[in-house]
């Protein structure tokens, strides 16, 4: 039993260890200098212009509604009780 349990403590170490040491190949592989990679690319602020402004007015609409819907389910979960501990009075 103890033998199963040292296993056990040393295969998370293990794992980490062997998960690091391929991290770092993959890393040094991409270095490559060769014409086969990717084409890059500089995003500007007038590509993200749209995104943010969507963004914006999703939260100016889903804000005053989830401020409402909170304060509807608080209610019904505080304003019981308080009637009955008024009525308890």
């Amino acid at each position: 039993m103890v033998e199963k349990m040292k296993s056990k403590a040393l295969l998370f170490p293990a794992l980490a260890g062997a998960m690091t040491a391929g991290s770092t190949v993959v890393a040094f592989a991409a270095e490559g200098g060769g014409g086969g990679g990717l084409p890059s690319f500089s995003i500007t602020t007038e590509m993200l212009t749209p995104l943010v402004e969507g963004v914006m007015a999703n939260i100016q609409v889903i804000l005053p509604v989830g401020l409402g819907l909170f304060a509807i389910f608080l209610g019904i979960r505080i304003i019981p009780g308080l009637v009955s501990r008024f009525i308890r009075m």
